[in-house]
């Protein structure tokens, strides 16, 4: 049985608010937009416009590959945090996370990877559960 649209627009909306809210409080600039795509086996979350100004000004000199590096280790540093909304928002355990950013344009991604494929089980009481 699938998910009922609205249950899976609200966990979608929820995971990408409750990441842009975290990277806003743990680096000190959010993005300006956000997308979740839930998967089989994987949450994608797609970030717009989030480099802090010190990284715009580092690119802009020519420290691009600096700026990308500092992305990584930034969510090296905060990948407990963002499994844990992941999780809570899909009641799957993540097994795998990466993580990539580039400049030009301003584009930041994470990938969430679970451990198993769904359970229908699983499914059944989600749809139950209905919105938040």
């Amino acid at each position: 049985m699938e998910v009922q649209p609205e249950v899976h627009q609200g966990r979608v909306a929820a995971i990408s608010r409750e990441v842009v809210v975290l990277l806003k409080n743990l680096v000190g600039r959010g993005p300006t937009r956000s997308k979740t795509y839930i998967h089989d086996d994987c949450v994608v979350i797609l970030l717009r416009e989030g480099h802090t100004r010190g990284e715009e000004t580092m690119f802009e000199a020519g420290a691009g590959r600096a700026v990308a590096q500092g992305r990584v280790d930034i969510s090296e540093t905060i990948r407990g945090p963002l499994i844990e909304v992941v999780e809570r928002h899909t009641n799957r355990k993540v097994v795998g996370f990466m993580s990539s950013s580039q400049q030009a344009p301003d584009l930041i991604s994470f990938v969430f990877v679970f451990d198993t494929f769904p359970q229908p089980d699983a499914i059944e009481h989600d749809a139950e559960e209905g919105p938040d």
